[in-house]
């Protein structure tokens, strides 16, 4: 029995390193906050990573750029001031190139060339700031020629130029519109512009223009992210239509992978991408899952959980989900981020962005602190978890009785008969659990009891003229017990829907259990002794599977086997009666619990 446990043990707390191997994440660090000061922002922010691992953030509501260290050490800003040589207007995406050169989304003005007097025309459209690895500013690129008036100057707007004159300001499009922004390994910049990629050079010249929809693209594009890998393919996340599509360096579709669902290559609503450095893909979609940890602990009277079980302490922890893709959309693993249990500022966080090693940053959008996470491999997964209940109680029991009508001269004094009862329990529970996903769980319990009873009873009766009530009856009796039960359970969670919850569950235990009783006469004239023992065990499988939400079929088979021995001697010393019994028998049962 010993060995078996030990076994079990063994391969539990292995279990973290093959199964989750690479689906772990510990959490780094924790840096910003609310402000305009240094390290801190406003609402509005983006989010770009350097081939150092340093971090770069867009604060569009200060008009700045900062950029820490992988660690979130503040390294500089830049900002615009009143000689800058640019303006930011409206600074969204960012993006780093290999060289640590930066660039960021936003809009500008170009004058349009017209011979006729009147008011400077300009136009209004968006473009690209390029500032060097020290975050000097370099240029200006206009996403596409904006010295020629492309708007109908029915859409113009009236303004002021540089030197305060009535000008005319024609925008080119809505310029609230999301775009996206990526830089390949040349340094070529690809801007996703409602639905239209524009590609230039690290120096601004225009390189290619195509549409997302092509032949073979199907519905309509959402895109929401973007990408590009080492080889210059592009990866746009469709977000309506819960896939990602591919095109080649030249602009050219080449396939779309995902569809909608929480199995492994679907998704459900993805929102954000990242090409890393390993050749891989990871996506991440807004499936999450709640899991639940009802632990045999009594509940808190101000338990936030106790709406989900009235007796026991629910502990509860939050998973989100990303996938790993390689680059034709092979799906290759399943990674999952398990949040702090019961912690309130953990369900708003939002992913802002995915560095080339896979590090996750999250925002805290109430307190505007990113917090980072690593991929990790850890024996004692975050998704594992423990729990050791240790009792125990002593229970003490005095009898009296004092019969009234005797008349004797012990009348309110001395009891005709008086109980003492002493029981100690102790009682050890350990359970290991570990979640191998959203879906599976793998739990491992031992609980140990051990119990000792004794019962003394004196008896203050008058001598009878039988020879036994001649003996004094006083006696003790000792009882000892001990029951150890190991227990495996395996669920597996077919359906995480609220509406249509499912699940099945599978379990085998194996218990044994001790008992030796023993009565013996305190008066050294009186032989009367009783031994009774008991070696028990049994053992027992089954499983319960969820035909649908209220419908469940179960199905069990225990098996019962033991034996027990006793020995009786009587007051004059002579043995009066001994035996022993088996017990061997097995029990199946098979039913369906229904709700109609």
């Amino acid at each position: 029995m010993f060995e078996f446990k030990k076994l079990m043990l063994y391969l539990l707390l292995l279990l973290p390193i093959h199964v989750n191997a690479a689906q772990e994440f510990e959490f780094v660090v924790e840096f910003g906050g609310k402000g305009e000061a240094e390290a801190q922002f406003a609402e509005t922010l983006f989010m770009a990573f350097g081939p150092d691992g340093a971090v770069y953030v867009v604060d569009t509501d200060n008009f700045r750029i900062q950029k820490f260290s992988e660690m979130g050490g503040f390294v500089f800003d830049i900002q615009m001031e009143t000689e800058s040589e640019f303006r930011f207007i409206n600074p969204t995406v960012i993006a780093v190139g290999t060289d640590s050169s930066i660039y960021v989304m936003d809009w500008m003005f170009v004058q349009i060339s017209d011979p006729n007097p009147g008011p400077k025309i300009y136009n209004y459209g968006p473009c690209i700031h390029k500032f060097d690895a020290q975050g000097v500013f370099i240029a200006s690129y206009p996403i596409q020629d904006f010295s020629q008036r492309i708007a109908p100057l029915e859409t113009a707007s009236p303004g002021l130029d540089a030197e305060g004159n009535y000008a005319i300001i024609i925008p080119q499009g809505d310029t609230k519109r999301d775009f996206l922004l990526s830089v390949d390994a040349n340094g070529n910049l690809y801007v996703c512009d409602s639905g239209m990629v524009y590609k230039l050079s690290s120096k601004g010249e225009r390189l290619a223009r195509y549409p997302l929809a092509q032949p073979g693209t199907g519905r309509l594009v959402h895109p929401v992210d973007m990408t590009v890998d080492e080889h210059g393919n592009l990866y746009v996340v469709d977000e309506k239509g819960h896939r990602v599509l591919k095109y080649s360096a030249e602009g050219k579709f080449l396939r779309a992978f995902g569809e909608y669902g929480d199995a492994a290559g679907q998704f459900i609503a993805p929102f954000r991408i990242a090409a890393l450095t390993d050749g891989t893909l990871l996506v991440a979609d807004t499936a999450k899952y709640l899991k639940d940890f009802d632990s045999t602990l009594p509940n808190r009277f101000d338990d936030p959980t106790r709406r989900y079980s009235s007796d026991t302490r629910l502990f509860r922890y939050r998973l989100r989900r990303i996938q790993r893709f390689t680059t034709d959309g092979t799906y290759t693993q399943k990674l999952l981020i398990p949040f702090r249990r019961e912690v309130e500022t953990d369900v708003a966080l939002q992913l802002k962005g995915i560095d080339g090693s896979g590090n996750l940053y999250y925002l805290n959008p109430g307190e505007l602190l990113f917090r980072k996470y690593a991929p990790t491999t850890s024996l004692f997964s975050s998704m594992f978890q423990t729990e050791l209940k240790l009792r125990y109680t002593r229970d003490l029991h005095d009898i009296e009785i004092d019969n009234q009508d005797d008349l004797d001269a012990d009348l309110y004094t001395k009891s005709d008969f008086d109980e003492q009862i002493i029981q100690d329990t102790a009682y050890a529970n350990l359970i290991f659990s570990y979640d191998l996903n959203e879906s599976l769980r793998l739990a491992l319990s031992n609980r140990l009891t051990y119990v000792r009873m004794t019962d003394t009873s004196y008896y203050r009766a008058r001598d009878f003229v039988d020879f036994r009530g001649s003996f004094n009856q006083d006696d003790k009796a000792t009882e000892n017990s001990w029951e150890d039960r190991i227990q495996i359970d395996f669920t597996w969670i077919r359906d995480q829907s609220l509406y249509n919850y499912r699940e099945a569950r599978a379990f085998a235990y194996f218990s044994i259990l001790r008992l030796d009783f023993i009565n013996d006469a305190l008066n050294p004239s009186n032989f009367r002794f009783f031994d009774f023992n008991a070696d028990l065990s049994d053992w027992g499988a089954g499983l319960h599977y969820d035909l649908s939400r209220t419908f469940r079929v179960n199905f069990e088979i225990t098996h019962f086997f033991g034996k027990n021995g006793y020995t009786y001697i009587d007051e004059t010393n002579v043995l009066y009666a001994t035996g022993s019994q088996k017990a061997n028998f097995t029990r199946a049962a098979l039913f369906i619990n229904g709700i109609f």
